[in-house]
C-alpha cells in the first residue's frame, strides 16, 4: 500500500468525474466508470469479512441506476474525518479517464484511512467489479459511510458490494437490485413489508424468514428502534435483549442514547441478514423518538416540546438509515430533515412515503389515556381539517403525487391505521387517523373527485394483521358507498400484539413493546366479557370471538383481522391484480420458536378495490 504520491492522485480523479456527468451524461458516464484499471490495486482485503464492522451493511431507497450504500466503521478499527455535514462531493470515483481537479486534503484523508473503499460488482466473489470509489468515514456522524450510487448503474440488475479499509478491514458483501425504468413496464414487483421491532422484546424471527424471501426491496413503515429499554408500563425485556442506555435512564434522550439503541439493534444477526440481501426504504413512526409524539413532543414524558431531543433522534436515523434523504443539522428540528418522497418502479408501481409525526397536530381530544387518546367517544377536534397529521405543506405535496402519478399501482406508505376502528361505540385510537378525521375526509374527497385508481394503503403501527376497503364515508348504514381503495396491515416484528395484552390482563404473563396502554386491554376484557374469579384458556378463545364480532359489525369495510401473531407482509403486483400474502413466524419469546407460516392471501383485481381471498390459514384459539 505504499503507492507514490503522483501515482496515488492519479487515481483520485472526482474533480473530472463530476466534469464527465455534467458534460457527456449519465450513461457515458457509467460506460467510462466500469472501466477499472487493473493496475489501481485499492484497499486489499486482509481480514476475516465483517472484522470490524460491528453493524455489517446496508442498503435503501433504490432507483433504476443505483441505491444508496451504508457502514459503520469500529472507530477502534479507523477514525474518520470531523465534518460539520455529509458531502455527496468528497467521494472519489475511480475510472481510467484522465483529467485534474482532484483535492491534495481529501488524497491526504484517504492515505491516513480516514475514508474506506467500496467496490460494486454483478459477481459476489468481486472479480470484476463495475465501480468502485473512495468515501469518507465521518467520525462526527458515529463513524458511518454513505455513498448515493444513483445515476450509476443499470437498470434491473442484482449488484453485490462490500467496503474495504486501508488496512484491509473488509464487510460482509451486501446485495440489492436495481429497478425498472420509469418509462419501462415491468411484469411484476414484489415488495415486502413490516414495522414495530422491540428488540428488548423478542426474537427478529421475521427478519431471518425475510431475508430468504426473494423480493425488489424492503419496506420498513416505522418503530424500527424503541426509545425505551425497560419503561415498565409496556416492557419486560428478555434477559439477553436488555440494553443500558448510557445516560442511565429508561427512554433515550441523548445523541448516545439513540446511537446505542441503532447499535445494538442493528448487532443482530437476523437484521443484519436483512440489510446484507435487500434494499430496505424506511420512514420513521413514534419510537424513534418517543412514544405517541407529535412534533418534538413526547407526550408521555411531558406536553413541553424537547427541540434537542427531537433534532438528536432525527440526526440519529439519518446516520443509520440508507435513505435518499436531506439532513442539514444547522436547521430546526422540522426542516434539518425531509423524510417524505416517493419510488416509482417502472410505470407499474408508485411507492409514495409520508412522515406522519414530524408536522402532525397534538390530539384533538387532550394528552390523557383512556378516553382521550384511547377508547374515546371523540371531540369535534377530530373532524377539523386543520387538525393534521401530514403539515399543509406535504398534504398538498402528497395530494399531488397521488393524483398526478401514472403508475398502475398507487402505494402509500402510511404509519398509522387509516381506516376507522372503534369497540362497542369508541374509537380506539385517536393516535392514529381516527383523531385526524378532517384530514382524512379531505384526502378521500380529493382522491373521489380526481378519479384515483389502484389506491392501496401499507400501514404499520397496531401491531395487527388487517385488511380492508377504504369506503367513501364511515357511516356503517351508508357501507355500501364507494369504495377507494384498499389497506393491508402488516403485523409487528416484535411488539405485543392483543392475545399477549389480553393473556397479560388475563394471567399476568409478559406482555412488552404494547401498541396500547394497559388499561384499554383491561377496559375490554371486562366489557367484552362478564368479570369472572378466574380466567381459563377458554375465556381467552371466547374473547377473541366476541371482539372478532364487534369489530366486523361496527367496522365493515375491515374484512380481515387477527392480533394474535407477528410476522411480515409481501406485496405481489401485476398490471392485472396484486396479491397479500401475510406470514406469522412463531414463538418470538423463544429462540428455538421460528415457524414460518401462512397466515392470509388476497387478491386485489386492477381498476376494483376488493379483497378476493385466496388463502386463509389463521392460528386457531383454544376453545
Amino acid at each position: 500500500m505504499d503507492w507514490t504520491r503522483r501515482a496515488f492522485l492519479k487515481a483520485l480523479l472526482a474533480g473530472s468525474a463530476y466534469v464527465l456527468i455534467e458534460s457527456l451524461g449519465v450513461n457515458r458516464w457509467a460506460q467510462a466508470a466500469q472501466n477499472i484499471p487493473q493496475s489501481d490495486p485499492g484497499f486489499r482485503p486482509q481480514y476475516t469479512p465483517g472484522f470490524g464492522f460491528p453493524q455489517s451493511v446496508a442498503s435503501g431507497d433504490p432507483t433504476s441506476t443505483g441505491a444508496i450504500l451504508w457502514t459503520r466503521v469500529d472507530p477502534a478499527v479507523a477514525q474518520g474525518i470531523s465534518a460539520k455535514n455529509f458531502d455527496p462531493n468528497l467521494i472519489q470515483w475511480m475510472s481510467q479517464t484522465q483529467g485534474q481537479g482532484w483535492s491534495d486534503t481529501v488524497a491526504s484523508a484517504i492515505q491516513a484511512g480516514q475514508f474506506v473503499q467500496f467496490e460494486v460488482s454483478t459477481d459476489p466473489g468481486f472479480q470484476s467489479p463495475v465501480l468502485r470509489g473512495y468515501a469518507p468515514i465521518y467520525k462526527d456522524f458515529d463513524n458511518v459511510v454513505k455513498v448515493d450510487l444513483n445515476g450509476r448503474l443499470q437498470p434491473k440488475m442484482t449488484y453485490y458490494y462490500r467496503f474495504i479499509t486501508k488496512d484491509g478491514h473488509v464487510t460482509r458483501p451486501g446485495r440489492f437490485k436495481t429497478l425498472a425504468p420509469e418509462n419501462q413496464s415491468p411484469s411484476s414487483v414484489r415488495i415486502a413489508y413490516v414495522s414495530c421491532a422491540d428488540y428488548t422484546n423478542g426474537y427478529y424471527h421475521a427478519y431471518r424468514f425475510l431475508a430468504q424471501e426473494e423480493v425488489d426491496f424492503v419496506v420498513h413503515l416505522g418503530d424500527y428502534i424503541y426509545e425505551s429499554v425497560g419503561d415498565p408500563n409496556y416492557q419486560n425485556p428478555l434477559a439477553d435483549r436488555t440494553i443500558r442506555l448510557p445516560g442511565g435512564k429508561l427512554k433515550a434522550t441523548t445523541v448516545e442514547d439513540y446511537r446505542t439503541l441503532y447499535r445494538t439493534y442493528r448487532s443482530d444477526p437476523d437484521l443484519q441478514a436483512v440489510h446484507e440481501r435487500h434494499a430496505m426504504v424506511a420512514v420513521w413512526d413514534d419510537h424513534e423518538f418517543a412514544n405517541d409524539c407529535y412534533a418534538a413532543v413526547a407526550p408521555d414524558d411531558t406536553l413541553s416540546s424537547n427541540a434537542t431531543r427531537r433534532s438528536v433522534a432525527n440526526q440519529v436515523w439519518f446516520e443509520y438509515m440508507p435513505a435518499r434523504v436531506p439532513f442539514d443539522p444547522t436547521k430546526d428540528f422540522q426542516n434539518s430533515i425531509r423524510l417524505y418522497r416517493s419510488i416509482k418502479i417502472g410505470n407499474l408501481v408508485e411507492l409514495i412515503l409520508t412522515d406522519e409525526r414530524l408536522y402532525r397536530s397534538p390530539h384533538p381530544c387532550g394528552e390523557g389515556l383512556v378516553g382521550s387518546r384511547y377508547l374515546t367517544r371523540g371531540c369535534s377536534k377530530m373532524h377539523d381539517p386543520n387538525q393534521s397529521m401530514l403539515g399543509m405543506e406535504q398534504r398538498n405535496w402528497f395530494i399531488d403525487r397521488l393524483t398526478h402519478s401514472t403508475a398502475v399501482w398507487k402505494v402509500w406508505a402510511n404509519e398509522v391505521q387509516f381506516t376507522t376502528l372503534k369497540l362497542l361505540g369508541l374509537y380506539l385510537n385517536l393516535d392514529a387517523w381516527d383523531g385526524y378525521d378532517g384530514e382524512r375526509t379531505w384526502l378521500l374527497n380529493q382522491i373521489q373527485q380526481t378519479g384515483v385508481r389502484n389506491f392501496v394503503v401499507m400501514t404499520g403501527d397496531l401491531h395487527t394483521f388487517q385488511a380492508g376497503i377504504i369506503p367513501s364515508n364511515w357511516n356503517v348504514l351508508l357501507f355500501r358507498g364507494k369504495p377507494l381503495g384498499v389497506e393491508l396491515m402488516t403485523g409487528s416484528i416484535t411488539g405485543s400484539n392483543l392475545k399477549e395484552m389480553v393473556e397479560h390482563t388475563m394471567f399476568g404473563r409478559v406482555a412488552t413493546g404494547c401498541p396500547l396502554p394497559r388499561e384499554v386491554t383491561e377496559w375490554l376484557v371486562n366489557h367484552i366479557l362478564q368479570p369472572v374469579q378466574k380466567w381459563t384458556e377458554q375465556h381467552l378463545g371466547k374473547f377473541f370471538d366476541e371482539i372478532s364480532k364487534v369489530i366486523h359489525l361496527e367496522n365493515p369495510w375491515i374484512q380481515l383481522f387477527d392480533s394474535t401473531q407477528h410476522g411480515y407482509c409481501v406485496l405481489d403486483f401485476t398490471p392485472s391484480h396484486l396479491v397479500w400474502t401475510a406470514y406469522s413466524v412463531g414463538d418470538i419469546r423463544s429462540r428455538s420458536g421460528a415457524n414460518k407460516r401462512l397466515l392470509y392471501q388476497c387478491e386485489v383485481p386492477e381498476g376494483n378495490p376488493s379483497l378476493r381471498p385466496l388463502a386463509s390459514h389463521p392460528i386457531l384459539l383454544p376453545h
